[in-house]
């Protein structure tokens, strides 16, 4: 048995346990937990708080509710993350009552002290994936090293989030909703935790920063954020867009009404989400990236197409920081090199896949045009000699042409930071590597390690890993644009890092050493202008009052645009 002066020394030292954090929000109280920076600074975090009301029952199918209050008789224990929304994977981790928030902050102190700048990400995974939990995706470990709040948080997804039957009474968007509703939250009850809610980035990755640029652009999203951080993704592309499409496959498949759009949306919220979730997944068999479900043009989340805001200027023209990876999605074909049959398909048919795969209306001029640039009018096979030149399609078409579209539209009203990430680091999630195991490009979300870890982009590194420089590089520079408008402090102007404006477009090419220069990958994008003009701005000029012709023509000029209109966009990504 432990002695008596044990049991006495146990007794003082509980005495002097720190305990947990505890926040009074209007709600009602929250009870949070305790994390470790990389540096080992202690972090408050308070996960699962619920932001919106579960959207189950009536409420699925429908936009979000904001979340009732618990009392301040009770205290909600948000200790733990909570379970993510439904999507393809193990369903046991998953629930629709996954509209909560996770808050990371160093200081809950605020009495007399400044408040933070808040970091709010909006995960990717194309529309179908992702969460915000702190352990599979949005580790708090790095960021929070700086004097910073961060926030990540879960959304609808799939046809969850995205539905849109046929009429006007269901006009989809639920995922974007959420992600608004959940920017509200962090307005009204971030400064409880020691966050500025008059300093908010929005940053996303992927499909979480096309999210970000229909926010820009979004009516409902103004002075909600006050920069913007895009990583690999922009609303600025072709996409053409079918929600309806895939709303009547869902119901024919689990047989529910197709047409009439009560009667759909009222069968499909008795079909289990799990029903749901296993029909759509079974759309994806060659395993391309793809992005089915997306946004729509609803006259309330969205008054007309995101290019066309832009290009008019009439979106949140606050400061943004906005970035690809050099490979992207070069190597989304690799998976297939032993299907020979599927590659000699791909390439003799290119016609007939490449509208599906690329996300724009049929059309066989356009792809022969691409087959052309791409890969050559004479080939009839994809191999081994060219499937990166098949992949490039992929990055250029589902991502980089939409970012660099964006750059040339928005820096006409604000300033743009644009950067490329060009070092190769350890660890990749899909380029191939070489004899020493090193990876040999730097591939979609590749960069997302150095910014938070996680199991799915990459875990926490250790103190002597090659790649740490990078990780304290950008953790640096998006937590000083957080806090400034700009990624460089005074004392690093010998780095020079301008942003792009009216006049000036610069790209940033980031490796083990940095340099400035002229956007990278022009002439390939020159073929999406070419084949993919912007949305006609004279209809759109013809809506102001008084436009401003100058940037206009400026526009124009800059993107090579002919003005014609475009059948629907949007993007997943950006290279």
């Amino acid at each position: 048995m432990p002695s008596l002066l044990v049991l006495l020394l146990l007794a003082i030292n509980s005495s002097f346990a720190e305990e947990p954090p505890l926040v009074e929000l209007s709600l009602g109280r929250v009870q949070g937990g305790t994390m470790q920076s990389f540096q080992g600074k202690t972090i408050y975090a308070f996960r699962g708080i619920p932001y919106a009301q579960p959207p189950v029952g009536q409420l699925r199918f429908a936009a979000p509710q904001p979340a009732i209050g618990w009392g301040q008789e009770e205290i909600l224990k948000a200790t733990s993350d909570s379970l993510v929304c439904p999507q393809p994977g193990i369903s046991l981790l998953m629930s629709e009552d996954c509209l909560k928030v996770n808050v990371f902050t160093g200081n809950l102190d605020t009495k007399g002290e400044q408040l933070l700048p808040v970091i709010v990400y909006i995960h990717g995974g194309a529309n179908v994936l992702g969460s915000g939990h702190s352990l599979y995706e949005a580790g708090p470990q790095y960021l929070l090293d700086h004097e910073v709040v961060f926030v990540a948080f879960n959304y609808r997804l799939g046809a969850l989030g995205f539905l849109r039957p046929l009429g006007s009474s269901v006009t989809g968007n639920f995922g974007f909703l959420d992600q608004v509703m959940a920017l509200r939250w962090v307005r009204d009850h971030i400064s409880r935790f020691g966050g500025d809610p008059e300093n908010v980035t929005l940053f996303g990755m992927s499909a979480g920063s096309m999210a970000v640029s229909l926010h820009l652009a979004s009516p409902l999203s103004w002075g909600l954020f006050h920069r913007a951080i895009l990583m690999s993704g922009s609303a600025t592309n072709h996409f053409a867009i079918d929600n309806v499409y895939w709303t009547q496959k869902l119901a024919r498949e689990v047989g529910c009404p197709m047409y009439d759009a009560p009667d759909v949306v009222q069968c499909l919220r008795n079909v289990a989400w799990t029903r749901i979730v296993e029909v759509c997944k079974g759309w994806e068999s060659f395993q391309f990236v793809n992005m089915k479900w997306n946004y729509e043009i609803d006259g309330h989340f969205l008054p007309r197409h995101p290019t066309e805001l832009m290009a008019e200027g009439n979106f949140s023209q606050v400061p943004l920081l906005v970035s690809f990876t050099a490979n992207e999605l070069d190597y989304t074909a690799n998976v297939h090199l032993e299907n020979e049959p599927l590659l000699h398909d791909l390439g003799s048919n290119f016609e007939e896949y490449a509208p599906e795969l690329f996300l724009y209306n049929y059309d066989t001029s356009i792809s022969r045009r691409l087959k052309e640039f791409y890969l050559g009018s004479n080939v009839s096979e994809i191999s081994a000699d060219n499937i990166e030149r098949f992949g490039s399609i992929f990055s250029d078409g589902i991502i980089g042409h939409g970012v660099h579209r964006l750059v040339h539209l928005v820096r006409h009203f604000t300033p743009v930071y644009y950067m490329r990430m060009d070092y190769v680091g350890k660890r990749s999630l899909s380029a191939p590597t070489d004899d020493q195991e090193m990876p040999l490009g730097v591939g979609h979300a590749d960069d997302l390690q150095y910014v938070m870890p996680s199991l799915w982009y990459g875990t926490i590194m250790a103190e002597n890993h090659t790649d740490l420089f990078m990780m304290e590089r950008l953790t640096k520079w998006f937590t000083h644009f957080a806090k400034t408008g700009t990624p460089l402090s005074t004392e690093e102007e010998h780095d020079f890092w301008p942003p792009c404006n009216a006049t000036y477009v610069a790209m940033l090419y980031n490796d083990v050493a940095t340099k400035m220069g002229p956007p990278g990958y022009s002439e390939r994008y020159a073929i999406w202008d070419e084949l993919f003009p912007t949305p006609a701005l004279g209809r759109g000029v013809a809506r102001r009052q008084q436009p401003n012709i100058v940037a206009l023509v400026a526009i124009a000029l800059a993107t090579g645009v002919a003005f014609r209109r475009l059948s629907g966009s949007l993007a997943l990504g950006g290279n």
